[in-house]
């Protein structure tokens, strides 16, 4: 740890004086607080606070500056209690400050492609969301429909029962017109072989009496050739005949 002894009341004569923009510090309990009890101070006439720079070739460096905390009322008082460093030392600093600007801007190209890759994971999922929603809506969409079919199918196996059970009562009662229908031939057709046997009869009774008739009309003129006194008898067989 850097140690450093007080300064003598000839260091603020012999130190560096300037009115510039105040370098970066660092906390530093050996060189902090407001020196009360030193001579110098700022342009507003106030005892300045003790700092540490912590900037380039300049660290380490102790000064003097306003102690004022309001940044709009602070004036740009700068006094330098320590020497510029040895050639060495300063270009050990360049060199470190060198490794840590580089470093801090691998670090800021990291934290760049860092943050890009973020946007873009936040992007992808911010659009995984947005299709997950919509897989969402669209499956509740497909489960609805799906229940929608199931109805609608449960519906037609319904009607499909109804209209089965419908056709096994008409099968049922075309079954039985059939059975009436065959038993109403059946009879119809016993009634015309029995109606077709009479009219056979009736015919062949019918070519008997028209053979009777001619043996008949023959027996006449056979009488009518022998004896004219037969003629009544004759008439009245004719009449007979004449009614068949």
């Amino acid at each position: 740890m850097v140690s450093w002894s007080e300064p003598s009341s000839s260091s603020s004569s012999d130190g560096e004086e300037v009115t510039s923009q105040l370098p970066r510090t660092i906390s530093c309990y050996e060189w902090s607080g407001i020196a009360h009890d030193l001579s110098s101070r700022c342009l507003h006439q106030q005892p300045c606070i003790r700092l540490v720079a912590f900037e380039s070739v300049d660290t380490g460096r102790r000064f003097l500056a306003c102690a004022e905390e309001k940044v709009e009322l602070k004036c740009n008082y700068l006094e330098r209690i320590d020497q510029e460093w040895p050639v060495a030392m300063q270009f050990s600093l360049t060199e470190l400050w060198s490794m840590y600007d580089k470093d801090m801007k691998e670090r800021h190209t990291e934290n760049v492609e860092l943050a890009e890759r973020n946007y873009k994971l936040v992007g992808e999922k911010r659009k995984m969301e947005e299709d997950l929603r919509f897989f969402k809506l669209d499956f509740a969409k497909m489960v609805a429909d799906k229940e929608d079919a199931i109805t609608e199918l449960g519906n037609v196996r319904l009607a499909l029962s109804d209209l089965k059970e419908e056709m096994e009562k008409k099968k049922l009662a075309d079954h039985g017109c059939t059975n009436l229908h065959q038993v109403l031939r059946a009879k119809v057709e016993k009634e015309r072989d029995q109606l077709v046997v009479e009219r056979d009869q009736v015919v062949r009774e019918r070519d008997q009496l028209k053979q009777e008739k001619k043996k008949l009309e023959y027996i006449i003129a056979d009488l009518l050739k022998q004896k004219h006194g037969y003629k009544d008898k004759i008439k009245k067989l004719k009449e007979i005949c004449d009614d068949f």
